[in-house]
């Protein structure tokens, strides 16, 4: 079976906030119409929380190899999102039994979701930082194993879906990401060169 990918695409009417939420495309509905309760029963609707959303799991100890396979892990989750669950790339990405309804998709990657830029981004620096420990050297080799990971994604998901980038929610993390580490490593620079100075 082909992987079919049905992308969410921005509406004004699926907007929680002043930010856009994604939505999907007439395909994705009309597959996601057989998960959808008749219209004579009352939809319950979705809360702020779910528990079958997946959630990154948390490492036992930061480490260079597993913000690596984070970033990556990721990547794959913020994928399978964005496509409304037809996406599934890698032997270690499991996907979920049942797809996801098209709120918790959205609620997923929109902003404050569990695999939005923000979230994603915030917990890769964090682990970052972790185990840089003020060492812009350690810094710049988080920076390279990351981008092998990106790049080493990105060749797999074009080969796989024929799409000529990744989701564009996949390119903003990486920038964000990036962007963050390039604070980082300027920071531990300075600190490290104010305190041989006053040394």
């Amino acid at each position: 079976m082909g992987i079919y990918i049905s992308k969410l695409t921005d509406s004004p009417s699926a907007a929680v906030n002043t930010q856009s939420q994604p939505q999907a495309n007439g395909a994705f509905k009309a597959l996601m119409s057989e998960f959808s309760p008749p219209e004579n029963e009352p939809v319950v609707p979705v809360t702020e929380k779910s528990d079958q959303l997946p959630l990154p799991p948390v490492a036992s100890k930061d480490s260079v190899e597993s913000i690596q396979n984070h970033a990556q892990d990721n990547l794959s989750w913020q994928a399978y999102y964005h496509s409304g669950g037809h996406f599934k790339l890698g032997e270690k990405f499991t996907m979920p039994a049942v797809l996801p309804s098209y709120a918790e998709a959205a609620r997923a990657i929109g902003p404050g979701g569990p695999y939005s830029v923000e979230a994603v981004s915030n917990c890769i620096l964090s682990m970052a930082a972790q185990v840089a420990q003020g060492n812009p050297d350690k810094i710049a080799e988080i920076r390279q194993e990351i981008e092998k990971a990106v790049a080493i994604f990105r060749r797999d998901y074009q080969a796989t879906t024929k799409e000529k980038d990744l989701p564009q929610i996949c390119l903003d993390t990486y920038d964000a990401i990036m962007s963050g580490l390039d604070k980082l490593q300027a920071k531990y620079t300075e600190t490290n060169a104010a305190a041989e100075k006053s040394a």
